[in-house]
């Protein structure tokens, strides 16, 4: 396994800026993630804090046990009740078959950075993975990409459920039937290897001990990194929400400020040129309310009543109040409110989040003030990129390198290199063309000038419509030549599809499913132990 470090061309302006320690970025935040000294500091902060630490432990061992709970899961557990033991911690929807491979690369951050802090400060610190079990967009969820017929393919689960219909989604039942087939329906793309049928049956107990589909990405997930002692938790368990209560409580009580800071923040954020994906205003509640199955968002009108924005439901805030105190498992938070709740939950030394979750915990400084805490160090994740080793072959062979191809894609080292096979130079005669017709065409031009400016017009369309015929003839002479060369362009095609699919990363597209299928189920073990480059954009791993 080799590792080296590479540059993205399209990374946020918020990113670069972030890596490269901005004062116009790190403003927005408490700590400098690459400052070994900002973890120390963190950790002095967290002993002299209050946690439900007793509660916490209950709720994590009765979740982890329902997905195979391990010594050293439970080890990690007991120990969050020493008040000196801290959490390093991320979160995802949970996709079946654990999702893009960025999921697996968010836990794999986790995991090395909690040793790597648990030497440093000599401590305990602890490995969560926090599964947004309360989300409800399905589809976002509910396939994972394969590759066939040398291009990735959705390939997803046949659920009969509405997908529409607003239920989290620890709350939607996983058919077993349609889980079966879909199963199936992936393992026919792969190639067998002496690594399938292990694979396959752990897929296949997943399925068999799952009843929902967090349960299903948590017995996956658990399995995968068991040597690890990764400690998972649902965000929508109904003993969490009682822990959660006084909380909830704070969020409602501190609305108004909640709100106006992240607007403020916001606002703030658009001066320095950043932007973020996140929608807020100052009648946003920040709270969903689980009504008939649905999570319905809360915001608050002019009255001061707090209200779903289809009319639903309607509270007076004392109502809501006595709700939260009665009925805490019918709230969950939204993206402004679950940092918050991780951050009161959970003793939290660093969260590990991608790109787009960094750039709104920018907006979070100042709600996190508004209820009396402190942004913890945000460190961005590792983002990966695997390559097979006859993959890197080729791209030696036909001369690329692997930074081009992971930014850029093959298409015009395809390109470049059919054109090279012709005996013809087509695109140096197609450029030279197109030069004389503009000399021959602009008589033509200087008539119709003088004539009137309908028919000057008219001659620069007829100059891009030859030119378009032009550009035409040549797109046929080199499907041609794709054609005679159609075995090294399959070669380009495939190369394209691993390392810029879609004209994105590989970590956006691919599952694991398919490299613990090449490279066996050990695959996500061993990246624990590549080297922590954080301030890296990226990293490609041969394998």
């Amino acid at each position: 396994m080799e590792v080296k470090p590479i540059e993205l061309k399209h990374q946020s302006k918020l990113m670069n800026d972030y890596r490269d320690r901005k004062e116009s970025i790190y403003k927005h935040f408490e700590y400098d993630p690459f400052q070994l000294r900002s973890y120390k500091s963190r950790q002095n902060l967290i002993i002299d804090g209050q946690y439900q630490r007793e509660a916490l432990v209950e709720v994590l061992k009765e979740q982890n046990s329902q997905w195979g709970m391990n010594e050293q899961v439970e080890r990690h557990i007991d120990e969050l009740l020493d008040e000196r033991t801290t959490v390093v911690i991320g979160g995802q929807q949970t996709g079946v078959l654990t999702g893009p491979l960025y999921t697996i690369h968010k836990i794999i951050s986790i995991i090395i950075q909690a040793k790597e802090q648990r030497e440093h400060l000599g401590c305990p610190v602890v490995p969560v993975f926090w599964m947004a079990g309360e989300d409800h967009d399905f589809l976002e969820v509910d396939h994972i990409f394969t590759y066939s017929n040398q291009r990735l393919n959705k390939t997803r689960v046949n659920d009969q459920q509405p997908f529409d219909y607003k239920l989290p989604i620890s709350k939607r039942v996983l058919p077993q039937e349609e889980a079966q087939q879909f199963i199936d329906d992936v393992f026919e793309t792969f190639q067998e290897t002496e690594h399938t049928k292990s694979v396959y049956q752990l897929v296949q107990d997943a399925v068999a001990k799952s009843e929902t589909y967090v349960d299903f990405f948590a017995y996956l997930t658990q399995q995968l990194f068991a040597l690890e002692g990764l400690v998972l938790v649902d965000a929508d368990d109904a003993n969490l929400r009682k822990l959660e209560r006084p909380y909830f409580l704070q969020m409602v009580e501190n609305r108004r400020d909640l709100a106006a800071q992240v607007t403020k923040q916001l606002n703030e954020l658009a001066d320095d040129n950043y932007h973020v994906n996140l929608d807020a205003s100052l009648s946003d509640a920040h709270l969903f309310y689980h009504y008939e199955g649905e999570r319905l968002l809360l915001e608050v009108t002019k009255e001061g009543q707090f209200q779903s924005k289809g009319g639903e439901v309607s509270f007076s805030e004392s109502e809501l109040k006595q709700l939260v105190d009665e009925h805490p498992e019918l709230f969950s938070n939204n993206v402004v409110t679950r940092p918050l709740m991780q951050e009161l939950v959970f003793p939290v030394l660093s969260f590990v989040g991608g790109p787009g979750e960094i750039a709104y915990w920018a907006a979070l400084k100042g709600a996190f003030k508004a209820l009396n805490l402190k942004l913890p160090i945000v460190t961005p994740r590792l983002s990966l990129t695997l390559m097979k080793r006859n993959h890197q072959s080729l791209i030696e062979h036909y001369q690329m390198d692997e930074e081009s191809v992971i930014n850029e894609g093959s298409y015009h080292f395809k390109m470049n290199w059919l054109t090279r096979q012709s005996k013809y130079p087509v695109k140096e005669t197609v450029e030279e063309v197109k030069k004389q017709l503009e000399v021959v065409h602009q008589p033509l031009q200087s008539i119709a000038q003088g004539v009137s400016s309908d028919i000057e017009a008219l001659t620069k369309t007829n100059l891009k419509q030859i030119e378009d015929e032009i550009d035409y003839v040549e797109k046929r002479i080199m499907s041609e030549l794709n054609k005679q060369h159609e075995q090294t362009v399959k070669q380009f095609d495939e190369l394209n599809e691993f390392y810029n699919p879609s004209g994105g990363l590989q970590e956006r597209m691919w599952n694991i499913v398919y490299w613990l299928n090449e490279y066996g189920l050990d695959l996500p073990i061993q990246l624990t132990e590549i080297p922590p480059r954080w301030e890296q954009d990226h990293q490609f791993i041969t394998l």
